[in-house]
Parts: C-alpha cells; structure tokens; sequence
C-alpha cells in the first residue's frame, strides 16, 4: 500500500482542511495577498490529497461531507474579503424595493441619492446599470427585503452550495464514478470561498444546472429542461443543458414524452416572460450594462491575449472570440447528447476565450467537469486560486486593481498539461446510465 493509501482519508487530514480555512479566514487578502493565496493553495492541496485516497471508493465517506459542510458554515462568519459584488445584489434589491428598475438607474444616478447608504459605498463599478437575468434580480429583492445584510447573501449561496454538493454526490453515483469527485467539491476552498466567502451567485445558478444533470440522467427530459431554465434565470449558462430535452422534443419516438417536453417548454418561457414584465420599461436600455462588461473589462484572460496581438484591435478579438466560441459551442450542441458534458464544453470555451474571466468562473467549468470525471478541471480550479493575488493591489477608493501579467502564464498552462495527458491516456467521461427515451451519450 501507497503512503498515500495509508494516510488517507482519515480524521487528520479533514482536520487540516478545517486549520487551513480558519488560517486563510484570518487573514485580509487585500493586505496580505501572499499569505492568504498560499493558505489558500495548501488548503486546495489537503483537498486533492484527500480526494487521491478516495479514487477507488464509490461512496463520500460522512466525514468528508460533514467537513464540507463545516467548512462553509465556518466561512460565514466571516466578511466577504475576495469580492465585493454580494452589496451590488443588495443595493439592486433595495433598489427594487423603492418600486425602481436596477436597468434604468445604475448605483450612482442621482435618482437613488436619497437611498445611498453604506452598501452603497461598497458597490462596485457604481457607473454601470444592471447586467442580471431577472430571477436573479428577483432574488435580490427577496434577500433584501429579508435580511439586508452581507450574511443574508452568503446564507443563501451557502445553502445552494451545499444543494450542488449533494446533487453531485447522487449525479457521480448514478454514473459508476468515484467518489473523489464530490470530495474535491466539498472539500477545495475555491467553490466555498464564492459561495459562503463571497456570496456570488454562481452556486444559486448552478444548483439548477445539476438538477438538470440529475433529472436527465434518471431519464425526465421535460424536469430538466424546467430546472436548467430555473438556472438560467439566475445565470445564463445553465440554459445550455436544456438543449439535450429540446432535442428529444423533435427525436424521441414516445408521444406522451414529447407532449411533457412541449408543456414543460411552454411552463419555461411563460415563467421567464412573467419574471421579464417589471423590468420592460428600460426597453433598448436593457443590454447598457452587459456593453460595458463587453466592450471595456479584461481580467485573467487566457487565450484572448493571443487574440488580440493578432489583429491589434480589442473590439475584433472580442468579435472573433466570440465567433470562435458560438461556432465550437453550437457543433458540441449538435453532437453531444449529455447536459454534463455539453455544460463542461460551453463553459471550458467561456473561461478559455473570454477577455474576462474572474476566480468564481472555474466554477462552471468544475460542477460538470467533476459530474464527468474530468480531473485537469480541478488543476485549473488549484492554479486559478492565485489570481486572487491582484486584491493585494486592491484600492478601495477606486475600486480597481492592478493585475500581475505573470499569473495567466502559471495557472493556465497546467490545464493544458492535463488535458494533453487525458488524451495521451485516451481518458472516458463517466456517462449518464442509458433510458427508455434516449440511447446512451457517444
């Protein structure tokens, strides 16, 4: 037996998870970059090393759920230190409860002068009107009007996180995998610092996507594509595991089928145009938000700078990016029969072409990496831990940063490295068990 085999998964290492989150929950990145991002990379390496000694196991030992879960609560208590957007959805639903729309009235309009408060002065990026889907726009307003505080935030995005970890474990079982997939959930700093840390959305909106993982693989095409909308709602990305039920709707020889995918998409678009309604009044001001995060924002990217010394000009490498990623995203569209895999593809093509790619993105790309047993995922969720360095940089006044140029060129070549590993070792997605609608994924 391995030293690893032999020191794993037992208590003391759980128990180092837990010293490590209470060392970096200590410390303000902000004012010790290096030392929080090196905690935080120990902690990233007791996860994996964890997560090795289960490899073979089928089943998610309790302890390791129990640390998992103790990890997030721990990271409650404390204030949210590696992003500020929690008091952006805090402000918007303040501004919602005033009876305004968040697209007509960014942060600093006069017309909200007399709601400033101190939320307010910890928005970002307060010249900018709303870029959210309307659910979460509606979430907003109901965690503002019931507790108008950062822990209201990081209370529910905690919650769905823990939703997504459980989901996962049940998804990995069902598909033969291995139970170090959901241990790497559970245990690795980077989805519970932006879940209970942060309290960014993505867990709320990835909550929807592995319902719809889950509701695929137990073989109720018309439930996913309902919790694949409820997602998108939130986030946009989720839409995508949809698209497996939309094409059963058109291919699936059984009639009762298709007639509950018909309602379940007709369910879907009425919910998304209800939820629409009280924000059509910005009309054409509806995507001024979304144009300034497209046109002016580059963080951390990864192949865009290639782009960009291409053709010189950032507005066409955003347009080719673009293209590039529609057209690979719409042929994995049309071949891929699996929401899991189909979600891994879309978001790998957002996080690898995009001029913004911010820590909490590798989320995307980890849920259904880890719900298919690709690990390089988890390499890139590791290395992109030290973006997190720029907030040594951070100037609260301004609100900007500066970014190390160095750091892309250390967390996105071991991706490469283990994905060209995969293919050399001629890796197999774990698939969803095959259904009476469907055959089995290619």
């Amino acid at each position: 037996m391995s030293i690893f085999g032999r020191l794993m998964p037992r208590p003391n290492w759980i128990l180092l998870c837990f010293a490590g989150a209470v060392l970096v929950a200590l410390v303000d990145p902000r004012g010790h970059a290096w030392l929080a991002v090196g905690g935080l990379l120990v902690w990233a390496a007791g996860a994996i090393v964890i997560a090795w000694g289960l490899r073979r196991s089928a089943m998610v030992p309790v302890a390791v759920l129990t640390a998992g879960v103790g990890l997030r609560l721990l990271t409650l208590l404390v204030e949210p230190q590696y992003s500020d957007d929690l008091f952006r959805y805090l402000w918007e639903g303040r501004v919602q409860l005033a009876g305004l729309n968040p697209f007509l009235y960014p942060p600093d309009d006069p017309a909200l002068a007399h709601l400033r408060d101190d939320t307010w002065a910890s928005v970002n990026h307060r010249s900018v009107s709303t870029i959210y889907p309307p659910g979460a726009l509606l979430l907003f307003r109901g965690v503002s009007a019931t507790l108008y505080a950062p822990l209201g935030w990081k209370l529910l995005a905690a919650a769905a996180d823990i939703g997504v970890l459980l989901l996962l474990v049940v998804i990995v079982r069902d598909r033969g995998g291995r139970a170090w997939a959901p241990a790497v959930y559970a245990l690795h700093p980077m989805p519970i610092l932006e879940s209970a840390g942060s309290g960014h959305l993505e867990s709320v909106a990835l909550l929807g996507l592995t319902a719809a993982v889950l509701l695929w693989d137990r073989g109720r095409p018309a439930a996913a594509l309902l919790a694949a909308t409820g997602g998108a709602l939130i986030k946009l990305l989720p839409a995508v595991a949809a698209i497996p039920a939309l094409r059963e709707l058109v291919t699936t020889p059984e009639v009762p089928e298709r007639r509950r995918i018909a309602a379940a998409l007709a369910a879907a678009l009425g919910v998304t145009a209800a939820l629409s309604l009280p924000f059509l009044d910005a009309g054409l001001t509806v995507g001024r938000g979304f144009n300034t995060y497209y046109d002016a924002w580059a963080y951390n990217a990864s192949l865009f700078p290639l782009l960009l010394k291409l053709v010189g000009d950032p507005g066409v490498a955003r347009a080719i990016g673009v293209v590039i990623g529609a057209a690979l995203c719409a042929h994995a569209a049309w071949r891929l029969r699996d929401p899991a895999r189909l979600a891994l593809f879309v978001a790998a093509c957002l996080i690898l072409l995009s001029p913004v790619v911010h820590p909490w993105y590798m989320l995307w790309a980890l849920v259904p990496a880890l719900a298919v047993g690709a690990w390089p995922w988890v390499v890139l969720a590791t290395t992109a831990l030290l973006s997190y360095l720029v907030l040594g940089t951070y100037s609260p006044a301004t609100h900007s940063w500066s970014e190390p140029a160095w750091i892309p060129w250390v967390e996105y070549p071991p991706l490469m490295l283990a994905v060209l590993w995969c293919w050399l070792t001629r890796w197999r997605p774990w698939t969803p068990p095959p259904s009476p609608q469907r055959p089995p994924s290619p």
